[in-house]
């Protein structure tokens, strides 16, 4: 029973470990103290929207997302703010190329054994790697003061609101820690 248990528990660590989520890097100015920013706003027009300001449906469903994150830090939503708040998005097309060495064995003309000689597999896939950047700015000094990023390979472009909400706070974490 302990084995068993054991063996389930390796291979839950096993899994987990293979899970890939989204990297997660920030970057903040030194000295920067964020508990002193109490409200903020979105800068206009995000780096999301479409030119002229058009709202895009990602840009309303990252303003909903970081807007419960920051709430959920204790600030507040403000005209006059002490941070604004920006996003970017893109999506690029990247090519994996990895060639792999292998043996091929064959059975030898004239029934003398076999033959072995060395091969390469190479393997190419195709994806889409997807970065979302959240800066935060601090509109008194006009300076960037945050910039967090998350990377990862998309195979769908339309995130639900939840996955948004779950990187968003990843990010902010990195950022401003609670």
């Amino acid at each position: 029973m302990k084995r068993t248990l054991l063996v389930v528990g390796f291979l839950v660590l096993l899994l987990a470990g293979c899970a890939s989520g989204p990297t997660i890097v920030a970057n903040t100015n030194p000295g920067t103290d964020f508990s002193s920013f109490k409200t903020y706003n979105f800068f206009k027009p995000l780096g999301t929207d479409r030119a002229g300001g058009v709202r895009t449906p990602l840009s309303s469903r990252l303003v909903s997302s970081m807007n419960r994150a920051l709430i959920s830090r204790g600030m507040s939503l403000d005209e006059d703010p002490d941070l604004l708040v920006d996003f970017v998005v893109s999506a690029e097309d990247r090519i994996d190329v990895r060639t792999t060495p292998s043996h091929t064995v064959q059975r030898s003309h004239w029934n003398r054994g076999f033959s072995t000689w060395p091969t390469y597999n190479t393997t190419v896939r195709q994806y889409t790697e997807g970065t979302l950047i959240i800066d935060l700015i601090d509109p008194a000094t006009n300076t960037l003061v945050g910039e967090g990023a998350a990377q990862n390979r998309i195979t769908n472009t339309d995130f639900t609101q939840q996955q948004l909400d779950e990187i968003v706070n990843k990010i902010l974490d990195e950022m401003m820690p609670r």
